[in-house]
């Protein structure tokens, strides 16, 4: 009887293993395959993109939305001034943390011109991980820029960015 106590523990662990098989976790902030371009400059910070990351996932269903990494370099330590609205499925995102590189992930909807942040993560000067928080697939707010904005330029360059992968790999097949 002892035994059979000691061994349903050890089954319940070994089948949790195949639960998780071949699942993906959150996507990372793009490694060594980056290719960081300069998007802009502000007076605190830079802007780049990583153009190897604006993709689309053809296993999704329509709308084929654009994906893409967005890296904001500051200049000193910077604050984020509020809080990230949290799920009870994503990690804490808290107002007062301190960092110097902020990794955000954005889905767009280049036919609407909206975008959703769907990722952040963050890290101090010395490279460490201070936060990151991943936005369920069904909670992205997607939000139109206003017009002649920044951010609707943002859009516009990474959606015509995409338009010239798709259109090189029609001419590839």
């Amino acid at each position: 009887m002892r035994a059979a106590l000691l061994l349903i523990p050890a089954l319940l662990l070994a089948a949790c293993g195949k639960f998780d098989d071949e699942l993906e976790g959150p996507v990372p902030v793009p490694g060594t395959k980056a290719d960081w371009r300069v998007y802009g400059n502000k007076p605190d910070h830079d802007i780049l993109v990583d153009v190897n990351s604006i993709s689309h996932y053809d296993d999704y269903a329509e709308p084929k939305y654009t994906y893409v990494w967005m890296w904001q370099r500051y200049k000193a330590d910077t604050v984020e001034p509020t809080p990230v609205p949290q799920s009870e499925m994503d990690g804490l995102y808290h107002a007062g943390a301190e960092y110097r590189d902020k990794y955000s992930r954005q889905a767009i909807d280049c036919e609407s011109g909206k975008m959703a942040l769907i990722a952040v993560e963050t890290r101090d000067k010395d490279d460490d991980l201070v936060e990151r928080f991943d936005v369920p697939g069904y909670q992205w707010e997607f939000e139109q820029p206003a017009p002649g904005s920044y951010g609707e330029d943002y859009v516009r360059q990474i959606c015509k960015l995409m338009a010239e992968k798709d259109a090189k790999k029609d001419k590839e097949e």
